[in-house]
C-alpha cells in the first residue's frame, strides 16, 4: 500500500533509521527559508508525526486550502506538471465537502452522511449516489468504486496515525524550516515504493503545511508536491453546506468511470 495524500487507502511501520540532514543555507525556494535546529539531539519523527495525526483527530471540524503539483512521465520520458487547487470542509463524524477549482468553474464533491454527489457546474450535470455513515468508509468507496481521488484522504481519516506509520523503512529528522512564516519541522519517511516528506508546524497546533511524494514504483518516479494553508480548526458551516441540493436547470447523470477516473481538471476546463 501507498501513502496517499491525495487518495484514500493508499498509505501502506519497522524501525530503521532517525538522523538530521543538514540542508542548503541559499534555499532558491523563497517562501521556505532554513531554521538552525534548536538542539544537537534530532526529535523523534514518527512521534512527531503521531502528535500530528492526534491533533487532526481532536478536531471535530475543519477547512484547508490545498495547492497540489502533480508530475506526469510522457512516454517520451518528458516530464509535465499539473496545478490543482481543492478547498477541503469535514464535520465529524460524516460531513465533508471538496471544492475542486478551474477556470471552467471546477467541480464539487458533497457528502453528508447518508448521500454523495459530484457537481459540475460548467456542464449542469450532477451524479449522486446512497453513501456510508462514516467518512473513512465513505473515502474507501470513493476510490475503490467510483475511481475518485480526494487529495490528503488520509489525513481526513477518524485515525490518521494507523495510515501514515504503515510499512516505514527509514524515517529521519531533517530539521526545522519556515514554510509560508510558520516554523515546521521537516520529516523525511520511505516505504518500499515510496519517498515522502511532510512539514509540520511547530507549536501547540501540529498541523501539516506541506507535503511532498516520490512514487519510485513509477518509472521516471514522478512526484507530487501538496501545499496546505488557510487552515480554520473552528470553522461554522452553513446550515445544508454538506448536502447538494441541485439547481433547477441541472441534469442528474449516472456515476460513469470516464466521468469520475480523476477529479484533475483538463487545461482551462
Amino acid at each position: 500500500m501507498k501513502p496517499a495524500f491525495w487518495m484514500p487507502a493508499m498509505l501502506a511501520g519497522g524501525l530503521a533509521l532517525t538522523g538530521c540532514v543538514t540542508l542548503p543555507t541559499d534555499s532558491s525556494d523563497t517562501a521556505s527559508t532554513q531554521v538552525e535546529a534548536p538542539s544537537t539531539v534530532a526529535p523523534d519523527p514518527t512521534a512527531i508525526l503521531k502528535e500530528m495525526a492526534a491533533y487532526l483527530r481532536s478536531l471535530e471540524r475543519f477547512s484547508v486550502r490545498v495547492d497540489k503539483l502533480t508530475e506526469y512521465i510522457l512516454p517520451s520520458d518528458q516530464s509535465l506538471h499539473n496545478d490543482q487547487t481543492i478547498e477541503i470542509a469535514m464535520s465529524r463524524p460524516n460531513r465533508l465537502r471538496a471544492d475542486f477549482k478551474s477556470l471552467g468553474g471546477g467541480r464539487r464533491l458533497f457528502y453528508d452522511g447518508e448521500n454523495f454527489a459530484l457537481f459540475t457546474p460548467s456542464e449542469g450535470v450532477y451524479a449522486t449516489a446512497s453513501a456510508p455513515s462514516t467518512i473513512d468508509e465513505t473515502l474507501e468507496i470513493l476510490y475503490n468504486e467510483y475511481q475518485i481521488e480526494l487529495p490528503v484522504a488520509d489525513l481526513l481519516a477518524a485515525d490518521p496515525a494507523s495510515r501514515l506509520v504503515q510499512d516505514l523503512k527509514s524515517r529521519t529528522y531533517v530539521g526545522r524550516i519556515l514554510v509560508d512564516g510558520a516554523p515546521c519541522h521537516h520529516l523525511a519517511f520511505r516505504t518500499p515504493d515510496l519517498d515522502w516528506e511532510i512539514w509540520i508546524e511547530a507549536g501547540p497546533k501540529p498541523l501539516p503545511r506541506r507535503l511532498l511524494l516520490t512514487d519510485r514504483s513509477v518509472e521516471g518516479a514522478p512526484t507530487l508536491m501538496a501545499n496546505l494553508t488557510d487552515w480554520d480548526v473552528s470553522p461554522s458551516f452553513a446550515r445544508g453546506f454538506f448536502t447538494f441540493t441541485p439547481p433547477k436547470d441541472a441534469r442528474r447523470i449516472p456515476f460513469m468511470k470516464e466521468m469520475t477516473a480523476t477529479l484533475t481538471p483538463t487545461p482551462n476546463r
